[in-house]
């Protein structure tokens, strides 16, 4: 299943930009905060320009950092460290794969996440923050870390593009890409997650904890309204992402609706507590919202 036609236009792109902008200008208090925008003092010791401490000197310390004051005043040699400076960053796995190029309200799931990485993109632009990312497809697209406006605006179209033909080849699983995901990243990046989870599985756990060791991980799970309820349509036709049989059934019967109902919500539940229990940062998102950026956190800097 493809298209000609893009997720988003290069105008729907604009609107989000200035949506971003007001996003993250006025946050809701409940979304993410984070130190002022631009490069800021990290926990994290080595080669600054932000004197941290003293300790004892180790062999292979650099002789230029030697603490002669504190050395003269413990009588053992002390060298000096210094805390390095990060700028904040942000990174975007986008879940273009066949499940997401799904809708039957306003817009397909895959159009809703490209809006949210649109938004976090430009918000983090706006900020002075780092971008990068990677458009989860049959062939995956990376993003190398970036500053600039050129650099991330040719992100998000990339994003917003039509989607490539379902390809003969597999697509690579959740699983097989999460453990990508550690060696691009330096500590502290925000790491978004933006998909509909529908392979979370045992085998994302491990890779999943490995990253929130070190970077805030925040998961958007972004549903169509007919996967969490069936509406009364009456008789239907289903055919599946695998071009098979189409299946009849019937969407007057009210048990089977109030089933699914309660099997769809089970499961969007059990997914939400995984990822909530490992520690990530979640929100559930209907394809057909508006404004997403009234719910999901965006980066955003705050006053020092």
């Amino acid at each position: 299943m493809g298209s000609s036609l893009p997720l988003l236009t290069d105008a729907e792109l604009q609107a989000l930009e200035q949506r971003a902008h007001n996003a993250a200008a006025n946050p809701p208090p409940h979304l993410l905060e984070q130190r002022q925008a631009g490069e800021v003092p990290s926990r994290y010791r080595g080669a600054g320009l932000d004197y941290a401490e003293s300790r004892p000197y180790q062999p292979g310390d650099e002789p230029r950092y030697f603490d002669w004051r504190v050395t003269a005043r413990t009588g053992k040699p002390y060298t000096k460290q210094f805390r390095e400076e990060r700028r904040p960053a942000v990174f975007i796995l986008l879940d273009r794969r066949s499940r997401m190029r799904f809708g039957t309200r306003v817009r397909l799931k895959a159009a809703q996440a490209a809006r949210v990485a649109a938004l976090v993109a430009f918000a983090a632009l706006q900020q002075g923050w780092a971008v990068s990312g990677m458009v989860l497809e049959t062939q995956p697209h990376w993003m190398p870390a970036s500053t600039d406006s050129h650099a991330i605006w040719e992100f998000v179209r990339h994003a917003a593009a039509a989607c490539p033909p379902v390809s003969a080849y597999a697509e690579p699983s959740l699983a097989s890409i999460l453990p990508l995901l550690a060696p691009q990243l330096v500590r502290g990046v925000h790491v978004y997650l933006l998909s509909d989870f529908a392979d979370l599985d045992n085998a994302c756990e491990p890779h999943l904890l490995q990253l929130l060791q070190h970077h805030p991980l925040f998961a958007v799970q972004v549903l169509d309204a007919v996967e969490c309820a069936l509406p009364d349509a009456g008789m239907l036709a289903l055919q599946g992402l695998d071009g098979g049989q189409p299946h009849r059934i019937n969407l007057a019967d009210a048990h089977l609706r109030d089933t699914f109902r309660q099997q769809a919500a089970a499961l969007h539940d059990g997914q939400e507590q995984r990822l909530r229990g490992w520690g990530c940062s979640y929100t559930r998102l209907l394809a057909e919202v508006d404004a997403p950026e009234h719910s999901v956190p965006l980066p955003h800097g705050m006053g020092t």
